[in-house]
């Protein structure tokens, strides 16, 4: 997913930017009047540091530039980045908003921490009525075509899959999945008598719960 398909609406144009070479004691004064507390310092168009109302305050009294301040060097996200190769520099952002450029490096709006987030739940379909289920699986012998082509055989949607291993130093990895499932304590319950391991699955809900107690009756019933 490139940013600028997923940040159309997310965008923010409005948040005021400076050059380099404008007045602390004037900057200040629009930071405020605009309640805003971090804004971006651009050098020829692009970002070159961020700006904040405690950076401005001890220098407001003075003839200075925003140039002398000394200011932190910052750095910009692309719109023609992958959302996924953004993630791991998400933390070397100090600030919930984040510079982007376009292409060719020139500033083009802020976007916040909090809508990155939001795209990558909505990506792997964190916010919505699914199920999560982790299974443990050897390493040596993955193969996640089989293991998905169990869940489609049992009716169950993967809509996003992750893999981590069980441990730092250990040999084994958890699959976790984010499913669409009609009846998930069926679901369950055949991967279990596959042999699989479950580590983690959603709670059962109540049409679940309904199920799984005929399906206790009917074993009770044929104990007997």
């Amino acid at each position: 997913m490139l940013l600028n398909k997923c940040i159309e609406d997310s965008l923010d144009t409005s948040v005021p930017f400076f050059s380099d070479n404008d007045l602390v004691a004037n900057v200040l004064s629009l930071m405020q009047e605009k309640g805003v507390e971090c804004a971006p310092i651009l050098h020829k168009g692009k970002v070159s540091a961020m700006v904040t109302i405690l950076d401005l305050l001890p220098a407001q009294q003075s003839r200075k530039q925003l140039m002398d301040l000394e200011l932190e060097r910052a750095y910009s996200i692309g719109l023609h980045e992958h959302l996924f190769d953004i993630v791991v520099r998400i933390d070397s952002f100090p600030y919930q908003s984040i510079p982007v450029s376009g292409e060719g490096g020139e500033y083009v709006g802020v976007i916040q921490k909090t809508a990155l987030f939001e795209h990558i739940a909505a990506v792997f379909h964190l916010q919505e009525e699914c199920k999560t289920l982790e299974l443990a699986v050897p390493s040596y012998d993955l193969k996640l075509s089989e293991i998905i082509a169990t869940l489609e055989k049992n009716d169950a949607t993967v809509l996003s899959c992750g893999i981590y291993p069980v441990a730092p130093d250990g040999e084994g990895l958890v699959l976790a999945f984010r499913l669409q499932v009609h009846d998930f304590y069926r679901l369950v319950s055949n991967l279990k008598n596959y042999g699989y391991v479950i580590r983690y699955s959603s709670p059962f809900s109540e049409k679940d719960d309904e199920m799984r107690e005929k399906a206790l009756e009917f074993i009770r019933f044929m104990d007997m």
